[in-house]
């Protein structure tokens, strides 16, 4: 009977827990994080207290740059605003951001959650490809969930040229 109801207990909060998406986009050719409009109007502004980038293009997965805040500081991220690669606040602790490599794909890790007890987001997730533009500049490529790309971990093709 216990082991019934520890069975139960454990199904409604993991049903309850919720990773939400992160949102990827680019400013000169460098990728920028944050969270969605939908996320933020959802439950208001989260906080945030950790963020992780990692080259998932590589087994095991691998550290490319990350930033903490030390105790129990975190930061309201808004959806207007967001956090260029590599640089991270002045209160953050950080390691250095590795180069980023063409035809890798990267995963996105916002640790942090809205300031309201009652939602279980626990965490906000994106992925992102670095490709090469004709003009040989760096182009960042949002990977959405809805993409096959999402699932497999490949960066898609790039598009040909006209």
């Amino acid at each position: 009977m216990l082991y019934l109801l520890a069975t139960l207990a454990c199904s409604q909060t993991h049903a309850w827990s919720r990773m939400a998406d992160a949102r990827v986009h680019a400013i000169n050719g460098q990728p920028c994080f944050t969270v969605s409009k939908k996320e933020e109007a959802r439950n208001g502004t989260p906080l945030l207290g950790a963020l992780t980038v990692y080259d998932i293009s590589s087994k095991p997965a691998e550290e490319a740059w990350s930033f903490i805040f030390s105790g129990t500081t975190t930061m309201p991220i808004h959806a207007k605003a967001c956090f260029l690669y590599g640089h991270a606040p002045a209160i953050a602790e950080a390691t250095a951001a590795a180069k980023l490599k063409e035809g890798t794909m990267y995963s996105i890790f916002l640790n942090g959650r809205p300031d309201d007890a009652a939602d279980f987001t626990y965490g906000y997730k994106g992925k992102f490809c670095i490709t090469v533009t004709a003009n040989g500049e760096q182009q960042v490529v949002p990977i959405t969930r809805e993409m096959p790309a999402w699932r497999d971990e490949i960066c898609p093709a790039p598009s040909p040229l006209p």
